[in-house]
């Protein structure tokens, strides 16, 4: 019998359960996974925890200071939204994802836990306790967690005392939930923040940094804010790019880092200065290893070249201010565009439709994904071809890309998983190496 048939105690096949909590949505607020821990023993206090908000760039900001904290010689345990390909991905130690095993007892552990309470754990709920709970078997030096959406009743808020936060950016997403103002998102994300807990924000916009600056004083929590407390800039080719970079404690000049896309060196800068920030837990935190971290920074699928000839580039972006950073970062592709039904389609491709050459427009499999009729409305008069599967949109664009003109699939993090399998299966592609 094969791992993904195995069952929990009541006869139902584990992964079945943990896909079937979708259907329970989002559920705001702290009550039900704190109790679903608080059973459990609280492991969300056992391990020095790093937690990380923002509208873009968390997760690569989380790659960042991870693989900053394993050149120290440390063992990571993190935790990321949404996976690529396998829900294995959310939940990773150094750049391994969890056994299966390891996966289904810790899912069979909190079903348990969840028959003798109230309500029913939400899927995000449930990956949030895995997460705690496995890290704090594994006794990993430090816990880099990233939130969902939203920050202040976010599943991951219930740990206590981080050593350290960070806000990446505030923009327009999920506002159905956070809000549909940028001092609304900002108030949500905020909600991170802890008292005499050190926080280094990375955005820099008067509106959505001035409801951050109420937030933490209200929380009593101390900013470290780009172009104040530390300073970056910078320079190379997009592609192989470096930081120069300066706070109290730590000065880098040239550091090369391992993600592609000029927005890439605000998160390195972010990792950075919470390196700096969480120096005297870590005595092993020396500049030559932020130094090796930047540089070997692995995050798949953010703009990462997959394939060499033609050239194939994928990026998770799924909102506005993402499709800004491509359409920055490259002057011309040919674009496949896929994306989930509950985002701002019309927008993205206002952005990325003046550098698509051609805009290929397709759906990826399963439920979320917006159909073509609904896409092709989005994209109104920008010229565009459709494919109806994402297979044959890859098989298109593959046959119209060349050196000179990449081949791009971006608007949804299922789009990405999706084509790179499809690139594996069939184009020879490799598999996401974190």
């Amino acid at each position: 019998m094969s791992c993904q048939r195995e069952v929990l105690a009541d006869g139902r096949p584990w992964r079945d359960y943990l896909a079937g909590l979708i259907l329970h949505g989002v559920k705001l607020g702290l009550q039900n996974v704190r109790q679903l821990l608080d059973a459990a023993g609280a492991p969300q206090n056992a391990c020095p925890c790093l937690h990380i908000a923002g509208t873009n760039g968390k997760g690569s900001t989380v790659a960042f200071l991870d693989a900053v904290l394993r050149a120290a010689g440390y063992r990571v345990g993190r935790f990321t939204s949404p996976h690529l390909m396998d829900i294995t991905e959310r939940f990773q130690i150094n750049g391994v994802p969890i056994p299966e095993s390891a996966l289904r007892e810790n899912v069979e552990y909190f079903q348990g836990l969840a028959a003798t309470l109230p309500q029913t754990p939400t899927f995000f709920e449930m990956n949030a306790a895995v997460a705690f709970r496995w890290f704090a078997q594994q006794g990993v030096d430090a816990v880099i967690m990233e939130t969902g959406m939203g920050g202040r009743h976010d599943a991951t808020n219930v740990v206590e005392a981080p050593l350290a936060c960070a806000i990446t950016n505030i923009d327009y997403d999920h506002m159905q939930y956070l809000g549909g103002t940028l001092a609304k998102i900002a108030y949500e994300k905020a909600g991170i923040l802890k008292r005499g807990v050190p926080c280094v924000v990375g955005e820099t916009r008067t509106e959505p940094l001035r409801a951050i600056e109420d937030c933490a004083a209200q929380a009593g929590a101390p900013l470290f804010l780009a172009g104040r407390d530390y300073q970056f800039a910078g320079g190379g080719d997009p592609w192989a790019q470096y930081v120069d970079f300066e706070t109290e404690g730590l000065r880098l000049k040239g550091a090369q880092i391992g993600l592609a896309g000029r927005h890439q060196c605000a998160n390195a800068a972010v990792a950075a200065a919470m390196a700096a920030r969480i120096r005297p837990h870590f005595a092993g935190l020396t500049d030559a290893a932020v130094l090796r971290g930047l540089r070997d920074t692995r995050w798949p699928c953010r703009l990462e070249k997959v394939l060499d000839n033609p050239p194939v580039l994928i990026d998770v972006a799924h909102n506005p201010a993402g499709a800004a950073a491509l359409a920055a970062a490259l002057p011309r592709a040919v674009v496949v565009f896929a994306v989930a039904s509950d985002k701002e389609a019309r927008a993205m491709l206002d952005l990325l439709a003046p550098m698509a050459s051609p805009l290929i427009l397709t759906a990826f499999a399963g439920g979320r994904g917006m159909n073509l009729a609904d896409l092709e409305r989005a994209a109104g008069a920008h010229p565009h071809e459709t494919a109806p599967s994402l297979e044959e949109a890859i098989a298109r664009g593959m046959a119209l890309a060349d050196r000179h003109t990449p081949l791009l699939i971006a608007g949804s993090v299922y789009a990405a998983g999706e084509a790179r399998g499809i690139l594996m299966g069939q184009y020879g592609a490799q598999a996401p190496s974190f």
